[in-house]
């Protein structure tokens, strides 16, 4: 056992050498301690989804012929609102629980609650009627269902239903009641949301100037070494498949652009939850097309 954890340490500590050897590199790689706790690398952050498909359910809306600043970070503008980073735990439900806490950050923002509300993806993963949206072990749910679902139904307060799938792995029953016994209160939805992307960086720059914005990534292995930075695709295969996140702001280092974005991973991955990844590159859809497919709520 102790040749077995010494090996897999070695393996990735040869992957972080050879990212840190790749000249013109614009980003840090780090072996996470989830790495050398014998967790294949497919497993290592829980996040087996999702894969999206070529098509939308909402049609393209251009946001606005207005052109956005050149900087933008609504981590730092208004971190009551949008500094919350969400962890996944033992569920892989990126798109539940991405979807969810940009929500709850657009109402924040938008002033829709008084203070920021965390709404409950426990409530999607539990009551939904959509049959590859309510497994642990999703390999097909993309963000356009949740939002979706939160238009048909809505949702409730994790203060009244919590994320219990994060701990338990498994998705449960759909509830009747709140977790202390109380009646579930009245579902809170989007009046709608917006398809703003289409791989054009200005269509978002200019949505999220109004908000946050929820997409998804491609990830691939040296992804998951991710330690600051601007990430750029460099090394490795997709072993993750799609991943949701945030978009919540945007800037330019060094003559580089870049995406802030934030993850389901937890504080301790990247840059305290957040990753920056190249903006507007020349591909269709972007940096491992984190462009491809973006929505925003209309509330």
């Amino acid at each position: 056992m102790i040749f077995l954890i010494y090996s897999i340490n070695s393996v990735h500590q040869e992957v972080v050498q050879i990212l840190e050897n790749i000249p013109g590199i614009t980003w840090k790689a780090k072996v996470h301690d989830q790495m050398n706790n014998n967790i294949p690398l497919n497993q290592t952050f829980k996040t087996k989804v999702p894969q999206r498909t070529k098509q939308t359910s909402k049609k393209f809306v251009p946001v606005s012929s207005k052109k956005a600043p050149d900087y933008w970070d609504w981590v730092q503008m208004n971190p009551g609102c949008s500094d919350v980073v969400p962890e996944l735990g033992n569920c892989g439900v990126s798109a539940q629980v991405s979807v969810m806490n940009t929500f709850s950050d657009f109402r924040c923002i938008q002033g829709k609650d008084s203070e920021r509300v965390e709404y409950s993806p426990q409530y999607q993963l539990s009551c939904g009627q959509n049959e590859i949206c309510n497994d642990c072990d999703q390999t097909k749910c993309g963000p356009n269902l949740i939002w979706d679902f939160l238009y048909d139904f809505g949702t409730v307060p994790s203060s009244c239903l919590s994320y219990k799938s994060g701990l338990t792995g498994q998705i449960g029953r759909c509830p009747r009641t709140c977790d202390d016994g109380t009646n579930l209160p009245e579902l809170v939805k989007v009046n709608d949301y917006k398809v703003v992307c289409n791989g054009d960086e200005e269509l978002i720059k200019s949505a999220l100037v109004n908000g946050p914005v929820s997409t998804a990534i491609l990830v691939y292995e040296d992804l998951l070494y991710y330690e600051s930075g601007i990430y750029q695709h460099i090394f490795g295969t997709s072993v993750q498949g799609w991943s949701a996140c945030e978009f919540v702001g945007y800037g330019e280092e060094n003559g580089v652009k870049f995406w802030k974005v934030k993850n389901v991973w937890g504080r301790e991955w990247g840059e305290n939850g957040y990753f920056r990844v190249l903006r507007g590159s020349s591909d269709y859809g972007g940096e491992s097309e984190i462009e491809y497919e973006c929505c925003q709520a209309i509330v």
